[in-house]
C-alpha cells in the first residue's frame, strides 16, 4: 500500500507551523517543496531518495487548507501598524517634520478668510512646499501576482478587498 507522507500527523504539524510562520505572500510551492526536502522531513527522520517534487507540494499545500489568490492591479497594500513603521513614524518622521514645518507656508483661520504666513526664513534655505498623500499604497507589476494563504483569514473569497473601477484615486 503507498501512503502519502502527509498523512503523517507529525509531518502535518511541522508543515503546517513552518507555513503559518512565513510572512504574507512568502508561501511558494517551490519553496515549501525545498524546505520540506531539505528540513522539515529529514528532522522528522525521512530520507527520500529522491525528494517531493514541486506538484506534490503544491497538492500538500491544498491538503493543508493553503490556496492561492492572484493579486489584481490596485490591491491595498496595509502596513503601518507594522513595529517598524511605528517606530519610523514616532522617532525619525514626526521629528522631521516639525523642523520642516519651520520653512513652509501656514494658513490660519482669522474671522471668515484663510490668511496666507509666509515662513521666516535664513539667508540661502528655501521654503519647502509638502505633497501629501494619504496613507494608501497600491502596486502595479511590482509584486507578485499570486500569494498562498489560508483562507479563513487572510484570502477572502469576496472581491470587497480588491477595488473596483472608478473607486478612490
Amino acid at each position: 500500500m503507498n501512503r502519502s507522507l502527509l498523512s503523517d500527523k507529525q509531518v502535518q504539524t511541522a508543515a503546517r507551523t513552518y507555513l503559518t510562520g512565513l510572512p504574507m505572500g512568502e508561501v511558494t510551492p517551490s519553496h515549501f517543496r525545498r524546505m520540506l526536502n531539505e528540513r522539515i522531513l529529514p528532522l522528522l527522520g525521512y530520507t527520500l531518495t529522491t525528494g517531493l517534487l514541486e506538484h506534490t507540494a503544491w497538492r500538500w499545500l491544498v491538503n493543508l487548507g493553503w490556496r492561492s489568490k492572484v493579486l489584481r492591479k490596485g490591491v491595498y497594500m496595509d502596513g503601518h501598524e507594522r513595529p517598524d513603521v511605528v517606530e519610523y513614524h514616532n522617532n525619525v518622521f514626526l521629528h522631521d517634520m516639525a523642523l520642516h514645518q519651520k520653512k513652509m507656508v501656514r494658513w490660519e483661520q482669522q474671522e471668515s478668510e484663510l490668511m496666507r504666513i509666509d515662513p521666516v526664513l535664513m539667508p540661502g534655505e528655501k521654503r519647502i512646499i509638502a505633497m501629501f498623500q494619504d496613507e494608501s499604497t497600491f502596486h502595479a507589476n511590482e509584486y507578485r501576482s499570486m500569494i498562498w494563504c489560508v483562507p479563513t483569514f487572510l484570502c477572502p473569497r469576496d472581491r470587497s478587498h480588491d477595488l473596483e473601477k472608478g473607486e478612490g484615486r
